[in-house]
């Protein structure tokens, strides 16, 4: 990226790339948010998701980020773009992302317990505003996305070096963060309004849920053979 290349430059180039993918996603959720309240059978089936979460504690969030992650983009590259071809390179980057989105998913289920601590666990208007602030301006952007970019990179550089922190960390946010907590902006605020409007049994199922569809939606838009990197 050009020393030049401004702020402003960055989030309008991750806005135009993730605009209509994010906005396919939120209609997606829309669809599913109506199901839950007025379809029984889709109401049925995320309580007995609930229920699994709740019996397997994290060992169920790391496993559910680690197949919607780590292993989906794997599959789909391999269908849609490898010609159902698989590779070393694939089996590689399932397996060193897989203990990072673990990693990532415990991380976001410690969050959203904590804000219920802070916050409660009610759906009011005041309530969910308060949570998606603090998820989407402070927890995204610096924490969840700057520990799990800088986890990817030191991954690119095979787990030895800290390189990519050279030019320091302004640089860093503005030329790695930045642009995906702009792309996570176009998708995330109704999500993450849906999953607090929901009771705390059901919020990282859904929480995974929108992950798995943002990971389908994104490769199939976007064709991109990159790791996708927002939670």
């Amino acid at each position: 990226m050009s020393h030049r290349t401004s702020p402003l430059r960055i989030a309008a180039a991750a806005i135009k790339k993730n605009i209509l993918p994010g906005l396919l996603l939120q209609a997606v959720m829309g669809v599913f948010l109506a199901a839950y309240f007025w379809h029984q059978p889709t109401r049925f089936c995320l309580e007995q998701i609930s229920a699994i979460k709740e019996e397997a504690g994290f060992a169920f969030t790391a496993l559910a980020y680690c197949l919607s992650s780590a292993i989906l983009p794997e599959i789909l590259k391999i269908a849609f773009f490898q010609k159902g071809k698989p590779t070393k390179q694939n089996l590689w980057s399932a397996v060193s992302s897989a203990p990072i989105w673990a990693a990532a998913g415990i991380m976001v289920d410690l969050f959203y317990r904590f804000q219920i601590f802070l916050f409660g666990s009610g759906n009011d208007l005041p309530t969910l505003l308060a949570k998606i602030a603090v998820d989407q301006f402070l927890f995204s952007p610096f924490v969840a996305n700057f520990l799990v970019i800088s986890a990817f990179c030191w991954r690119e550089e095979n787990f030895r070096s800290a390189s990519f922190f050279s030019r320091g960390l302004r640089a860093f946010f503005v030329e790695k963060v930045f642009p995906v907590q702009i792309a996570g902006w176009c998708v995330w605020p109704p999500a993450v309004a849906i999953i607090y409007s929901m009771p705390p049994a059901t919020q990282i199922p859904i929480a995974v849920l929108v992950q798995t569809f943002w990971v389908l939606v994104f490769t199939a838009l976007n064709r991109s053979k990159s790791e996708t990197v927002e939670i």
